[in-house]
């Protein structure tokens, strides 16, 4: 991409504005370069909402009451296996994947093309979700979100999975992609993503997300990947209101880790609780290319040893207790490309549904 004299400088700035001074930096075997940046100097506080607020990075641990359910640990890769080796960054930092000129043409490249934003031309999704007739109000959701590695051949393209809790205009985003526009390689990554007023963006390129967390990297690579026939590994993830000061906090794995919120500041419909979930697939393709696969790249058998899958598919209620989310219903926007089953209750699996496709070849 040939950029002018002022693209050039509107380049630099941004990256300024992004990559904040680090107090030691890691590099990690992918690749990334892993700025520890102070606490109080991460991106999260250049967005004016938040300007004259003072968060601590010490946080008190979020309890969700899961119950009783059975398990299995040899299915489950542990969340702090996607994070830096040697314990992280120094206490009182955050970790941040430093931007790089080349992401931000990459991702300005794919803008021209078509906004990266859901329910836009060549995005499709497969997902089960909360009914739009559903008069309830939920503190929170949570689901076991099976890790693939669908094959991403050219840029441009992206595919993942997906859980979304939203009220309104605001919505928030957590599980796993293969996008390489996004982060200029074909590896599953973690991410979240927020939008709410003016910010529309992926992990840390705008500000919001508050991290507290010194070791795991919201755009972390997933570097256990299922396979059709096992073993299936999964990131767990919940993302939880806190009551008493209505901040949306981000939860990894069985023990609940918290890895950082996104302040009720920020909002106006999340403000209140949210009123609307939904977990799955989802993919893009610039309009007339060839949809990429999804999930395990198959159409959904029914079975968790084959599919791509979400287990323990669960909402918070009013006494903050993961319980199996009801009143749902399938969608899938493109029935020949991708396709969504629910299974309702499973042994030692809870609420769960398979999902998949191969997309267009």
């Amino acid at each position: 991409m040939s950029l002018s004299e002022k693209e050039e400088k509107e380049l630099e700035k941004q990256l300024d504005l992004l990559n904040k001074p680090p107090v030691t930096t890691i590099h990690t075997d992918y690749g990334d370069i892993i700025d520890c940046v102070d606490f109080y100097k991460q991106p999260a506080f250049d967005h004016p909402l938040l300007k004259n607020h003072t968060f601590h990075y010490q946080m008190k641990p979020i309890s969700i009451d899961r119950g009783t359910r059975n398990e299995v640990s040899s299915e489950f890769a542990e969340p702090t296996s996607i994070g830096l080796k040697g314990g992280g960054c120094p206490v009182g930092t955050i970790p941040l994947r430093r931007i790089t000129k080349e992401d931000l043409i990459r991702e300005r490249l794919g803008l021209k093309v078509t906004s990266l934003e859901n329910n836009t031309l060549g995005a499709h999704e497969a997902v089960v979700r909360t009914r739009a007739n559903s008069n309830k109000k939920l503190r929170g959701a949570g689901a076991y979100i099976s890790v693939h590695a669908p094959l991403i051949d050219i840029y441009g393209r992206s595919s993942g999975a997906k859980m979304k809790i939203q009220n309104g205009p605001d919505s928030i985003e957590v599980g796993w992609r293969v996008d390489p526009s996004l982060y200029g390689d074909t590896r599953t990554r973690f991410f979240i993503r927020l939008d709410a007023g003016q910010s529309h963006c992926f992990n840390t390129k705008c500000p919001g997300f508050v991290i507290v967390r010194p070791d795991i990297p919201v755009d972390s690579v997933l570097d256990l990947i299922s396979h059709v026939g096992g073993p299936y590994f999964y990131v767990v993830a919940y993302i939880v209101r806190d009551q008493p000061n209505g901040n949306w906090w981000l939860l990894v794995g069985r023990n609940n880790i918290p890895i950082g919120f996104w302040p009720q500041q920020l909002f106006t419909g999340l403000r209140d609780l949210a009123n609307h979930v939904e977990w799955g697939g989802e993919t893009f393709a610039p309009p007339g290319k060839a949809a990429p696969p999804m999930g395990s790249g198959l159409l959904p058998f029914g079975t968790t040893r084959v599919d791509a899958h979400f287990k323990f598919v669960s909402v918070l209620n009013e006494y903050r207790q993961a319980v199996d989310v009801e009143n749902t219903e399938e969608f899938t926007d493109d029935y020949n490309l991708y396709r969504v089953r629910d299974q309702g209750i499973g042994r030692n699996l809870g609420r769960y549904f398979v999902y998949g496709g191969p997309g267009r070849i």
